[in-house]
């Protein structure tokens, strides 16, 4: 009997613990956004000193109008002699490390372009090693490699 008792009691203490216990509220779990998209930057690279300007828009205009005067100021040196007039728009394809190194990735040109100025790739790719270091694309407060693409246009 005495057994019997010290069981009893035994599991009595066992069972009642719970109602000791301080009781917590659960914390709400907040999500969290893991999926980043890439393809959308807030903010895009800018060129070294198009960073004071306000406007986000007017920033990235800047940017582009820089990196194309860096371009062309490279076109300058050569001149080019073509038998045929041309009006026509290259496609320039660019990569912003995270870094801030700009790297070429490919030029888009027509077939006309490429037959009368077969050195014209080579030249535009020399004019991008010349270019400084941009501060690279922002994502969430972290710089993220950005790929884009300028247009250059050819007239004569």
């Amino acid at each position: 009997m005495k057994q019997f008792f010290i069981i009893i009691f035994s599991a009595f203490l066992l069972l009642s613990c719970s109602y000791f216990e301080k009781k917590y509220k659960k914390e709400e779990i907040q999500e969290v956004d893991t999926i980043v998209d890439y393809s959308s930057i807030d903010s895009f690279p800018l060129f070294p000193s198009c960073d004071s300007i306000p406007s986000e828009d007017k920033q990235k205009i800047c940017s582009q109008i820089k990196i194309s005067e860096h371009i062309y100021a490279s076109l300058k040196s050569h001149q080019f002699i073509t038998e045929n007039s041309l009006n026509d728009t290259i496609l320039v394809k660019l990569e912003v490390a995270k870094s801030g190194e700009v790297s070429l990735v490919n030029i888009q040109s027509s077939a006309i372009i490429q037959q009368e100025i077969p050195k014209l790739d080579s030249l535009i790719a020399d004019g991008i090693d010349k270019l400084p270091n941009l501060k690279p694309g922002i994502k969430r407060g972290i710089p993220v490699k950005t790929v884009f693409s300028l247009p250059i246009i050819l007239k004569n």
